[in-house]
């Protein structure tokens, strides 16, 4: 019999992470951003699944500074 924690691991797998862009996005997710990283008024914000239209817009935003990580 599997251990609860990993049952819960492999589900967590096997979901899709969607974009979480102000509540309204249901996109598939494209990258992980972690705005925390850049400091200053954006400290406590942590980190974001964004698809790939609100990833480039935020992009643009923070001139290309924004830090994240490719989704696997």
């Amino acid at each position: 019999m599997e251990n609860s924690s990993e049952s819960e691991k492999k589900i967590e797998e096997e979901r899709p992470m969607h974009c979480d862009f102000e509540g309204i996005c249901k996109n598939k997710a494209y990258r992980e951003v972690y705005p925390s990283l850049m400091g200053g008024k954006h400290r406590g914000r942590g980190w974001n699944y964004l698809c790939r239209k609100h990833y480039f817009q935020e992009q643009k935003i923070y001139k290309g500074k924004l830090p994240s990580a490719d989704i696997d």
